[in-house]
């Protein structure tokens, strides 16, 4: 995979060539943009699987988010190969939390919001500055979202695009019976041309007509046609916003007093506009919301006539609320009917979903559909009585265009038991008595269509007398598809694993006889091996090697594999041998895996165009004082080898200046044996580069030393001077750390008493009993001055930085020399509590008390 450098994470790509950045922007819309793109992993079990984690802002929503994607192979080369993982909103409840106390490694986060997590990822120690670039953009929207009132309902629904597609969705939806259970909403429609007429003209408010139902509506759907829209305030947006905002209030003051309400959107298109307000309780289960309208009327452009609507997702159901203000006059029924069709056709939200893309549809409006009754024809009886309504709506428009399949199909409306709602006149209950005297009519009507719904109620005011139309409300109860969260969790942990199953099966993989290599028993020089096999059990021939990790490499330094990679054909097996060695070379190293790990090591067995495999080695470092640093064995209390892995883990991990002991005992056994040899230490002390070839004694003194054994020495003066040496140089820092490059400088031993004051109890205390063994030997003449100085200097004051200097050898000889020249004049005790001398065993091992 192309790496997520500069170029990706600033967007920037050759016409040649397209980026990670590139690839991924075709996953989303052109609203959305991706902000920075960051390459992490994940790992379940033995499995290694990669992600991208794509920062993402919605110009819609006003929000940001991580949408974490996985991906078969590499390199990418289309947005097709890129399957949504999680998605994580950046709201109030996010976290984005880092965790250095992993067993596996420190380059690890988590991610969380009030839904998911923690949800952990790693990333490369490769990766360290785009990681603090991502956590920085991160940090900055999270205070963006911090901004808003705790109290403000984030848009984050633009995310419901991206929290389920592709094969899992489809398994789904076919299981959809298995989780879903169907709860009641009561919604209330309303409709009601004002005739122009502004707010202000009634100061009653408009309960009589929204506040009916016997029930407290969960949904109010509002429209209103006609709206009051001087020529002036069309010019004029604040002037709009106000007469939009008079309505609102006032319909927000006439609603079912018995619950607490809140607007979710109104949308206006010129004179029409469709407000839906919402129980406040169940504004938290509304996850879609989107408007959307059609101009008709003049040049069908004007916009004095046409369609508003709302789609929106309650639950797991998909409504939708149309208003309409459709052509008016008798005889232009053709003229509905194309307005009609315009609005359905138009109508296309920003999901890509049209109308009748949704499970409840809710028409209301007025749509000018006439009684056309034939000349001459009589009317039964009062336009109070109900056989006058059912004759009148024998030759009503809308009724015969419906039944003739001109508009409407599929819609239902309710039986009609009041009198037409219109031509009256303003401030009566009278019809018409204009010269124009035209005909009463239904224009004004409440249609649905889906299923479950059911009408409870349908009905005009006429008590509400400042229009020329009569407001008019339908009560439904639906049975909204909900998600019943526990079913559902079991289902989808179901569909989870078949896809994932299905996705395994077709891609080549290997089978590993065990993913966790457990070493038993690991000592100090001492190496050991395990084998074990992988199968390729698929019907393709497979080809697999062992990965790279951020220590650029297949392995710690203390592991070795073989083979590396190779291939398995169809039904056959391979044996991979891993040797584990704990060495001069490797100890360091190890002891600082141990530290912050349980394990030796991760293994990452990649199979060619299929899925990653982790491997665990793991087993019991049995402790020893080779690489272990003076201050760790000055807090012992029992030899080491009776320590365990997690307590001398515990013993590294202690940073307290409190020790049971001066100075290590078995760096006095070591001086001590040493010292008692007289003559014999004569060329005991190898050339500095000799020091790392071990002898074949060399465990026999290691363990004579872990168990502070009375036995006799078992090996000679050589062995044991190459022990001591190696014991001063094995621990990951110096024993003159931190003051090194200070004494490095230093010309004089004055000078370099004062840095070597600075140093801990443990590491003084082992530098001045050293310094004054070397000395005496000196003068006895069982040691080269010069090669002394020259081996001891390197390994006391070790810098792999200072190292470069061209003087560096000789600084080292020189600092040394100020503590073990007998032309030096000489230096005194200098020592914490570490005795008087060296010259008897007896002296020396009276310093180890504490």
């Amino acid at each position: 995979m192309d790496t997520l450098s500069e170029a990706v994470a600033n967007g920037t790509a050759t016409a040649a060539t397209r980026t990670t950045k590139d690839i991924v922007k075709e996953r989303f819309k052109e609203d959305e943009t991706i902000e920075y793109i960051f390459e992490a992993y994940q790992i379940k079990g033995p499995e290694y699987s990669n992600r991208l984690l794509a920062l993402v802002s919605s110009q819609s929503g006003g929000t940001f988010a991580i949408i974490a994607f996985s991906y078969l192979r590499t390199p990418l080369s289309s947005a097709n190969e890129l399957i949504i993982n999680k998605v994580f909103a950046i709201d109030h409840n996010f976290q984005l939390r880092q965790d250095s106390k992993s067993s596996i490694t420190t380059q690890q986060f988590d991610l969380s919001t009030a839904e998911d997590g923690p949800i952990k990822y790693y990333y490369y120690a490769t990766e360290s500055h785009h990681y603090e670039e991502f956590v920085a953009k991160v940090i900055s929207f999270k205070s963006t979202m911090a901004q808003h009132d705790p109290e403000t309902v984030l848009n984050f629904r633009w995310l419901n695009d991206y929290r389920q597609i592709g094969e899992v969705k489809q398994e789904l939806k076919k299981r959809e019976s298995e989780y879903i259970v169907y709860k009641d909403i009561i919604i209330y429609c309303a409709t009601w041309n004002v005739n122009n007429k502004t707010c202000s003209d009634s100061n009653n408010p408009l309960r009589a007509w929204l506040a009916c139902s016997e029930k407290p509506p969960d949904i109010y759907a509002i429209g209103l046609q006609e709206l009051d829209t001087p020529t002036k305030a069309m010019l004029n947006s604040t002037q709009v916003q106000a007469i939009e905002k008079q309505w609102i209030d006032k319909m927000m003051d006439s609603v079912h007093p018995d619950v607490e309400y809140e607007i979710l959107m109104s949308h206006r298109l010129v004179a029409t506009m469709l407000t839906v307000i919402v129980r406040k309780q169940l504004r938290q289960h509304i996850i879609r919301c989107r408007p959307k309208s059609v101009a008709r009327g003049i040049f069908n452009t004007l916009g004095n006539k046409g369609g508003v609507a709302i789609s929106l997702q309650l639950n797991e159901g998909n409504i939708c609320f149309v208003n309409s203000h459709l052509a008016a006059h008798m005889g232009y029924v053709e003229e509905r009917n194309q307005d009609y069709n315009a609005i359905v056709e138009g109508i296309r939200f920003d999901d890509g979903r049209t109308i009748s893309d949704h499970d409840h549809i809710f028409w209301v409006g007025d749509l000018n559909y006439r009684i056309q009754e034939p000349p001459g024809q009589q009317r039964p009886g009062p336009l109070s009585d109900a056989q006058t309504y059912e004759l009148l709506l024998q030759y009503d428009q809308l009724r015969q265009e419906m039944r003739r399949g001109k508009c409407f199909e599929g819609y239902t409306e309710g039986e009609i038991k009041f009198r037409p709602t219109y031509k009256y006149d303003p401030g009566t209950d009278n019809y018409d008595s204009s010269e124009k005297q035209r005909a009463p009519a239904y224009c004004d009507r409440v249609l649905w269509k889906g299923t479950r719904i059911e009408q409870l109620a349908y009905n005009s005011i006429m008590e509400i007398r400042q229009s020329d139309h009569k407001p008019v409300y339908a009560v439904f109860q639906v049975k909204v598809k909900t998600r019943d969260e526990v079913k559902y969790k079991r289902v989808q942990e179901e569909v989870l694993k078949a896809v994932d199953k299905r996705e395994n099966d077709n891609q080549p993989q290997i089978n590993v006889e065990k993913t966790v290599i457990d070493f038993g028993t690991v000592r100090f020089n001492e190496p050991s091996t395990r084998d074990f096999n992988v199968y390729n059990n698929c019907p393709l021939p497979v080809d697999f090697s062992f990965k790279e990790k951020d220590i650029h490499a297949i392995c710690e330094p203390w592991l070795h594999v073989d083979p590396r990679q190779d291939s398995l054909l169809i039904d056959s097996a391979r044996s991979i041998r891993l040797k584990m060695n704990a060495n001069v070379r490797t100890i360091a190293g190890l002891l600082r895996k141990i530290r912050a790990s349980d394990n030796f090591d991760i293994l990452i067995l990649h199979v060619e165009n299929g899925r990653d495999i982790f491997i665990t080695v793991t087993g019991d470092y049995q402790p020893s004082c080779f690489g272990l640093s003076m201050e760790t064995m000055c807090r012992t209390d029992r030899p080491l080898s009776e320590y365990s892995q997690d307590q001398i883990k515990q013993l590294m991990n202690d940073e307290s200046p409190e020790y049971r002991v001066t100075m290590p005992r078995e760096f006095f056994l070591l001086i001590d044996y040493l010292y008692r040899q007289g003559s014999k230490q004569v060329g005991a002390f190898p050339s500095y580069d000799s020091r790392l070839s071990l002898g074949a004694q060399f465990n026999s003194v290691r363990d004579w030393l872990d168990t502070w054994s009375d036995d006799p020495f078992p090996a000679n003066a050589e062995t044991a001077a190459q022990a001591l040496l190696l014991l001063l140089d094995l621990p990951e820092h110096a024993l003159l750390e931190p003051v090194v490059e200070n004494l490095l400088e230093c010309t004089n031993k004055s000078q370099a008493m004062d840095y070597i004051s600075l140093l801990s109890p443990p590491k003084r205390n082992v530098f001045m009993h050293l310094c004054m063994f070397l000395r005496a030997g000196i003068e006895s003449q069982f040691y080269d001055l010069h090669q002394v100085a020259s081996t001891f200097g390197r390994i006391l004051l070790r810098s792999t930085e200072r190292a470069a200097w061209m003087d560096y050898h000789s600084r080292c000889i020189q600092f040394m020399r100020l503590f073990i020249d007998t032309d030096v004049e000489a230096m005194g005790n200098g020592n914490e509590g570490a005795g008087t001398g060296t010259g008897s065993g007896s002296g020396t091992r009276a310093g180890l008390q504490a």
